[in-house]
């Protein structure tokens, strides 16, 4: 007589062994590191020596702890907007990261104007250094001492111009239209005078993209 097959399930049958599977890798994504915030700036000058102020509120930008400053537009002149008879503003943005929340990002840029010989006794006066927070990441900020995005940056050219050349794409929170955008509609709004080509705006040096390496 044949032997019976046994049972799968007759005892003394050895289990087979359970394979372990390894997790796979964690893939790392490139980019900003988690707790950094991307912040646009705009800066501006018409006191004194207006291409080294700006040279120097760039530089102390870069040196402040949490703070890394990765884009730069070109300079600009234009016309002063403001009180009395006030010399042309040379205008310039920057796309910096930082682990700095808003209100600290700002403690940090008055204390630099401050050290600049930033004086506030004349609203819209001249100045030696201003540096506004244009916008910070999509955040919507308004209390008595920031606002962001920067309430009048959809208005004001010599702030869009700069900053449609490193940040043409970024998104306007409450607009929902790009900086380009903004930037363009704003021309038409102004007609010719602002053309590219003509002396509204007139462009002082090249900018600087990716890694600043230029200190």
């Amino acid at each position: 007589m044949p032997k019976k097959k046994e049972s799968k399930t007759k005892r003394g049958i050895k289990k087979p062994k359970k394979i372990k599977i390894k997790p796979k890798a964690k893939v790392k994504v490139k980019g900003k590191k988690k707790g950094q915030y991307r912040a646009y700036l705009g800066l501006g000058s018409n006191v004194g020596d207006r291409e080294e102020y700006i040279e120097q509120a760039c530089f102390l930008l870069a040196k402040t702890p949490g703070v890394k400053v990765i884009k730069r537009s070109t300079n600009y002149e234009t016309e002063a907007k403001g009180t009395g008879d006030q010399p042309p503003f040379l205008n310039a943005a920057l796309v910096v990261e930082t682990t700095l929340l808003p209100h600290k990002l700002l403690d940090k840029i008055q204390e630099i104007e401050n050290t600049l010989g930033r004086e506030r006794d004349v609203e819209w006066g001249p100045r030696t250094i201003d540096i506004d927070i244009l916008l910070y990441e999509d955040q919507i900020i308004s209390d008595d001492r920031l606002q962001i995005p920067h309430p009048l940056l959809h208005e004001r050219l010599f702030a869009l111009m700069p900053l449609s050349e490193i940040a043409g794409d970024v998104i306007h929170p409450t607009l929902e239209k790009t900086v380009s955008q903004l930037y363009e509609e704003k021309k038409v709004e102004l007609g010719p005078r602002y053309d590219d080509e003509l002396p509204g705006f007139k462009e002082i040096k090249g900018g600087i993209t990716d890694d600043y390496e230029r200190w």
